[in-house]
């Protein structure tokens, strides 16, 4: 959703990009300006190859938008999502009512197409249905199949992105050209380089090299630092003295049954210690979503609630000088915090830092490890496709008096839709 979509009618349909409202983490979403005579105006994104959306079961996307859409007379729907795929039939359709309980504020949308054609999506639009004026934003588009989980440990690596975290000022160029099969660089004397180091060597005829340091000098008075590489990953490119440079990495390692028993060092070690329902968090309310038109009915998409659940994480930080541990802490500290909470799939989740864990027996030199708390939820029941009731009519009288002699009609016509 970054780049400009097209309008159609540019005249009754202003799209454009804004850097002022947005909910992802790109700092930028789409804006739609719609007149009066807006009326089957779209804007359209065109991939310039079909895309494959058959791996996943939904579409996401944020909308805040000034007018109210719920599909009452007082609020009609007035935005419709929709894609088409190479493979159409004729008369087969991707199209979806797009709602919004309250003006001027982002929320979340969600589609579901496990069971509409998806393997070759050749565009994608958003269509006026009225010509009602309104002005909204469209953000962060995404495609998903949910795996709670793999999900969110994902989600938590890239949030920490220590691969981002500076140890030393700048990358050090090397002192010594070295060729393809080399298993040492020399550089200008620089301490902070350690044995088990993971470096990352830029600027070589082979492009960005990741190796490991399984030995070190230090020649203070020489000026230079030689690092030893594993013999079994010799260099693979040219490097030229001045130009390629090296850097300390610091990975960040989930912890399995098969995980290597000395990580590099510095690096950030994750393990999963807990999982546990959250039933104060779990709801019960029926979920609606995927609103679209099946010839004169609305139908819309029901399911139970997804249950909730807290994940717990123990970060530990391991690095060979203090100084390099502290960065690390802060870093982390930085990036895992209630106020922050982690994106998961579009949505935030909430993250709460806890006491770490009790230690019997704790090495000296390593930091107390961080220990987080994050609050996700798993889709339990499959979506079941009903037709959408806006109005319930109860009726009331005695029990031998004629059927319709008196009704009493409640309209539930502000009733959620997201």
């Amino acid at each position: 959703m970054d780049s400009e979509w097209i309008s159609s009618n540019p005249a009754q349909l202003v799209t454009s990009t804004d850097t002022q409202q947005f909910v992802g983490d790109d700092g930028i979403s789409n804006r739609l300006v719609a007149s009066s005579d807006a009326l089957g105006s779209q804007i359209t994104f065109t991939p310039d190859a079909p895309i494959d959306l058959e791996a996943f079961e939904e579409i996401r996307f944020w909308i805040r938008s000034s007018r109210q859409a719920n599909g009452s007379s007082q609020h009609p729907f007035y935005l419709e999502f929709a894609y088409q795929d190479s493979g159409d039939a004729p008369e087969e359709e991707h199209r979806w009512l797009v709602p919004v309980n309250r003006s001027n504020t982002w929320e979340e949308r969600r589609i579901g197409v496990e069971n509409d054609r998806r393997s070759a999506v050749t565009g994608f639009q958003l269509r006026c249905l009225t010509n009602l004026p309104f002005t909204c934003n469209i953000d962060d588009l995404l495609t998903v199949r949910e795996d709670m989980l793999l999900d969110l440990e994902q989600a938590l690596l890239q949030q920490i992105d220590t691969q981002g975290i500076q140890l030393i000022r700048d990358d050090i160029p090397l002192s010594q050209a070295a060729s393809p099969g080399d298993v040492q660089l020399v550089l200008p004397f620089t301490p902070d380089f350690a044995v088990d180091n993971r470096i990352l060597v830029q600027g070589g005829s082979e492009g960005d090299e990741i190796h490991t340091v399984i030995g070190v000098t230090h020649d203070s008075a020489g000026d230079s630092t030689t690092l030893e590489l594993d013999p079994e990953s010799p260099l693979r490119g040219v490097l030229a003295a001045d130009i390629a440079t090296v850097s300390i990495t610091v990975p960040s390692i989930v912890e399995t049954s098969s995980v290597v028993t000395s990580p590099p060092s510095p690096s950030v070690v994750l393990t999963l210690l807990d999982v546990q329902e959250d039933l104060e968090r779990t709801g019960y309310a029926l979920q609606r979503d995927s609103f679209r038109q099946r010839g004169d009915l609305t139908v819309c998409s029901t399911r139970a609630a997804a249950r909730a659940y807290l994940v717990e994480y123990q970060l530990v930080v391991l690095a060979p000088q203090r100084q390099q541990q502290l960065a690390i802490y802060r870093w982390l500290l930085q990036r895992l915090s209630i106020d922050i909470g982690l994106p998961i799939n579009g949505s935030n989740a909430p993250v709460w830092v806890l006491p770490p864990l009790e230690a019997d027996d704790r090495q000296l030199g390593i930091l107390t490890t961080v220990r987080v708390r994050i609050g996700t939820r798993l889709e339990t029941a499959q979506r079941q496709e009903q037709p959408w009731a806006q109005q319930v009519g109860i009726y009331t009288a005695q029990t031998n008096a004629p059927l319709e002699q008196e009704g009493i009609v409640l309209n539930f016509q502000n009733l959620s839709t997201g």
